[in-house]
């Protein structure tokens, strides 16, 4: 972690593992001010945030991980015509299908924040 004081590193720890601020502070052993002053320095919200980022990177893994099974347990209620139900195909098929285009639009607007940025960059 970045230079900070041991309540600040609790905090951290209690807030990225509590429920509620309430929770956090109770375990961090600090008051609510005391803790909303923290999040106002630079130093400890530079640093919160830091580990926020991480934790979310470790969680958008995990479900890239899951969204292959995801699909796979989709398609094959899908194709199978024997054990699954009319209407679970067809629910199957409407989740691929919204996904599919889903995937086109974000790549569709990728493409335009990249243009978008590429002029920004020329223009400076």
């Amino acid at each position: 972690m970045a230079e900070l004081k041991p309540k600040q590193e609790k905090l951290i720890i209690a807030l990225m593992s509590k429920s509620t601020m309430e929770e956090a502070v109770e375990a961090a052993g600090i008051t609510k001010n005391t803790a909303y002053k923290y999040l106002k320095d630079p130093v400890f919200s530079n640093e919160y945030r830091r580990i926020r980022r991480e934790n979310m990177q470790q969680v958008t893994s995990k479900l890239q991980h899951a969204a292959i099974l995801a699909v796979e347990t989709l398609l094959d209620v899908m194709e199978d015509k024997e054990l699954s139900t009319p209407s679970a195909r067809v629910q199957a098929s409407r989740a691929v299908l919204e996904n599919a285009y889903k995937g086109i639009e974000m790549d569709d607007l990728q493409q335009r924040i990249e243009q978008l940025e590429e002029r920004l960059g020329d223009s400076y």
